[in-house]
């Protein structure tokens, strides 16, 4: 047996069943509590003390490092729960952050330094914000240019590119806006048992559209082929969006086979199957983490307030860390910015794809 439980041993040729404590359903532990996580007064404590120990050193908020930031019970406790992501449910809600106690700009800070004790933020778009806050700006979604996150849009399940997402909440909607989220792996199994026919296709991937933030910037530019489950040194990830393979196939001039569609259309249908989804509606203080090689999010549509004060706002962090599994380069290469890197910034030189994929 190997001694690193996530190694099942599969291959595109020869898959196995994910059967791995990150294989659930939503019905079985939707009315489970272990999965949220409070943060106690002497948490509080601990991220005060740092806080205000990195704004006396004189510090930007993006300058600050681990050892600037110094968290010892919590500290322990990110580490169990970056262990959960890897080795369990891969997902964590914690709760009880007092977010009303601090200024826009100290939130930041302490976010920014509990990211420090995961690992390395990762850019999230051409701006090459490491922190960016997700908030209706009146997009339209139907567009690819635009961006879900960037909208008050329902958004269907997906993945981001880095090894771990983040979202802390500040403000919630006036309705709506629920976080749900699928195991992959669940899916993947669904798959195995009911449609092995699909798995060749999935294994082999699919282009993705970037939505104009690739390096070239090119709105028509799309990825190589990114498999949906990628078996690599044993180890299975997934990265999925439904709406971003669609449109990547149009164009790369590859119009999906109907053997294709079909098993893009099963994933997307299974994970808004009412069995498999779990829901969450966040609360102030509420951070969410996620592995994203094995969790697939959503978000309801949601209905704002009128007052900029009010109105939703969340802040994400991509993240990458240390211990998480290993991933094929092409797979890992998900922005074309190079394996488990993030987004380029718009005026990053863009010479060729094979130095990409090398850096």
């Amino acid at each position: 047996m190997s001694q690193d439980a996530r190694k099942l041993g599969g291959t595109p040729e020869s898959p196995v069943r994910v059967d791995l404590p990150c294989a659930w359903y939503g019905t079985h532990i939707q009315d489970q509590t272990d999965w949220i996580w409070r943060i106690e007064p002497a948490h509080v404590e601990e991220l005060d003390a740092a806080l205000q120990k990195s704004k006396e050193k004189g510090l930007a908020e993006q300058e600050v490092t681990k050892e600037d930031f110094v968290l010892d019970a919590f500290g322990a406790e990110l580490d169990r729960m970056v262990h959960e992501l890897e080795y369990g449910r891969g997902f964590v809600l914690m709760r009880g952050f007092p977010v009303e106690r601090y200024d826009y700009a100290d939130i930041r800070r302490i976010y920014w330094g509990i990211g420090q004790h995961i690992g390395t933020a990762e850019s999230q778009n051409i701006k090459g914000e490491l922190i960016q806050e997700i908030r209706d700006h009146g997009f339209d979604y139907t567009k690819s240019e635009h961006r879900g996150s960037m909208s008050s849009a329902e958004l269907r399940p997906h993945c981001d590119i880095t090894d771990i997402v983040g979202l802390v909440c500040l403000r919630t909607a006036k309705e709506g806006g629920e976080s749900t989220i699928r195991s992959a792996m669940t899916i993947y199994n669904e798959i195995f048992d009911k449609h092995p026919e699909y798995l060749p296709a999935l294994h082999r991937g699919f282009h993705f559209e970037l939505d104009g933030k690739g390096p070239t910037g090119d709105p028509n530019e799309v990825t190589h082929r990114i498999p949906t489950f990628s078996w690599h040194e044993g180890y299975i990830a997934c990265r999925f969006n439904q709406k971003a393979i669609e449109a990547g196939a149009i164009k790369a001039g590859a119009p999906l086979s109907d053997l294709e569609q079909a098993a893009v259309n099963f994933v997307g249908e299974t994970a808004i199957r009412d069995d498999v989804e779990l829901s969450m509606i966040f609360e102030p203080g509420d951070v969410q983490w996620l592995n994203n090689s094995v969790i697939l999010h959503s978000r309801g549509h949601f209905v704002d307030y009128a007052e900029e004060d009010r109105k939703r706002l969340l802040l994400r962090l991509w993240l990458n860390h240390d211990g998480a599994r290993p991933l094929d380069d092409d797979f890992a290469n998900k922005a074309l910015a190079g394996p488990r890197k993030g987004v380029l910034k718009r005026d990053a030189t863009y010479k060729s794809q094979d130095m990409l994929q090398s850096a």
